[in-house]
C-alpha cells in the first residue's frame, strides 16, 4: 500500500498551488508580510519536489517554515509535513462557540482531577488520566469553573493546532503547570564565531494564575563583549527583558509578557541573544525549566565543514541516551547546518548538541 502524502501536498492541492511557479507567487505574498527580506526566498523546483514527496528528513530551514505557517494559518511546520492519510479532514471539525460534548467527560475529570491533587514531582507525558478509574467521568457534570474552563481552552487549541486526542489528555494531565507547547532555537555563527541565537517558545498556561514573567538564563564559555537580550518583534505578546543578574558570559533575566497569559491561554513570545562567541568547544546544552512538547534547535555556521556531529538527551537521574537519530545535518554551500529535534521534553531534562567544525583553508 502507498504511503500517504504528506499534508502539505493535501493543502496545496486543495488550494491550487500545488504547480512550483504558484506556489512561488503565494510564498512571496506571505513571506512580504513577515520580513520583506524573506521575499524570493522560496524553495528552488528540486526542493521544492522533496518537501511535497514525503522525502524530507526532519523540517525546512526557520524561515521556510515561518512562510509556511503564513501561507496556511492554523498548521504548524511539524503538522505540514506529516502523512496526512485520506480520511483525515483537513478542515476544523467543529465550532468553537458550540458548548462542549458529552465525551469530553474524561478531560474534564483529568483536569479536576489535577487540580484538586496537583503532581509535586515528575510526571511522564501520557500517565495522565488512565490512571484514574473510568466510573469518576461520570461525576464531570460537577467539575470546577476552572476545571471547566480549561477544558473549552484545551478543545480550542486542538482546533487551532490540529492537535489530536491523545495530544489533549497529556495536556490535559499537566494542568498546574506552564507548558512550552514547542520551542525553537535558531543559532547563526558567523565565520570568526561570533554568535546570535533566535528564541521562540509557544507557551500555554495549564496554572489557575496568569503567568506575566518567566525566568531564564543564557551562558555562553566565550564572549564578544556584553550579552544583548532583546524581544522578537514579531510575536504575539509585547514581552519586556528584566536583567536580573549579568558576569562576563552569563546573564540571568527574566522577560515580562504583556498582557499575561490567562489560565488556559498560550501564545507565542521569543527573544535574541547577540555577543555570545563559539572558540574552541563548539556545543549546545539546554536544561528544561518546565515541560516542552517538542524541542527544535538549528544551527548554522558559516564557512566551515563538519567532522562530526552528535547530539545526548540527558534525564533527571543523570542517565542519557543517544539522540541522533533525530539528528538532521548537512553542507549548504560553504555553510554547516544542523537540525535537532527531541519531542515529550521533562523538567531538569537536558539535550546537547556537540560538532566538529573543519575550517576551510583561507
Amino acid at each position: 500500500m502507498a504511503n500517504p502524502p504528506v499534508r502539505l501536498k493535501v493543502l496545496l492541492r486543495e488550494k491550487h498551488w500545488q504547480t512550483h511557479q504558484t506556489f512561488c507567487v503565494e510564498y512571496d505574498k506571505a513571506a512580504k508580510s513577515i520580513d520583506p527580506a524573506l521575499v524570493g526566498s522560496w524553495p528552488s523546483r528540486a526542493q521544492f519536489h522533496r518537501w511535497l514527496s514525503g522525502d524530507l528528513k526532519g523540517l525546512p530551514y526557520p524561515h521556510h517554515c515561518r512562510v509556511l505557517e503564513k501561507m496556511l494559518p492554523g498548521w504548524t511546520a511539524d503538522q505540514l509535513f506529516e502523512p496526512c492519510p485520506p480520511t483525515e479532514s483537513n478542515q476544523p471539525q467543529s465550532n468553537p462557540d458550540e458548548p462542549m460534548a458529552p465525551d469530553v467527560a474524561e478531560l474534564l475529570t483529568t483536569l479536576e482531577h489535577h487540580i484538586d491533587a496537583p503532581d509535586t514531582g515528575e510526571i511522564s507525558w501520557g500517565a495522565t488520566s488512565r490512571a484514574i478509574p473510568a466510573a469518576k467521568a461520570r461525576l464531570s457534570g460537577t467539575a470546577s469553573g476552572h476545571a471547566q474552563d480549561l477544558g473549552r481552552r484545551l478543545l480550542q487549541l486542538q482546533r487551532d493546532r490540529r492537535l489530536n486526542d491523545a495530544d489533549i489528555t497529556e495536556l490535559a494531565g499537566l494542568s498546574g503547570h506552564v507548558v512550552e507547547l514547542a520551542k525553537t532555537i535558531d543559532i547563526e555563527i558567523a565565520e570568526d564565531g561570533a554568535a546570535r541565537l533566535e528564541y521562540r517558545f509557544d507557551m500555554l498556561n495549564l496554572g489557575d494564575k496568569p503567568q506575566a514573567r518567566v525566568s531564564r538564563e543564557v551562558w555562553f564559555e566565550h564572549t564578544t563583549g556584553p550579552l544583548v537580550i532583546k524581544p522578537i518583534p514579531d510575536i504575539d505578546r509585547r514581552i519586556a527583558i528584566q536583567r536580573i543578574h549579568d558576569t562576563t558570559n552569563l546573564a540571568k533575566f527574566a522577560f515580562q509578557i504583556s498582557p499575561p497569559l490567562k489560565p488556559g491561554e498560550w501564545a507565542r513570545v521569543g527573544y535574541v541573544c547577540e555577543a555570545g562567541k563559539f572558540d574552541l568547544n563548539h556545543y549546545w546544552r539546554e536544561s528544561m525549566p518546565r515541560y516542552c512538547r517538542r524541542y527544535e534547535i538549528h544551527v548554522r555556521q558559516r564557512g566551515v565543514d563538519l567532522a562530526g556531529c552528535t547530539a545526548t538527551e540527558e534525564h533527571p537521574d543523570g542517565s542519557e541516551n543517544s539522540a541522533t537519530d533525530s539528528l538532521v545535518w548537512d553542507i549548504d554551500g560553504k555553510d554547516a547546518v544542523m537540525t535537532l529535534t527531541r519531542d515529550h521534553l521533562r523538567p531538569n531534562q537536558a539535550v546537547t548538541l556537540r560538532w566538529e567544525p573543519i575550517r576551510e583553508p583561507a
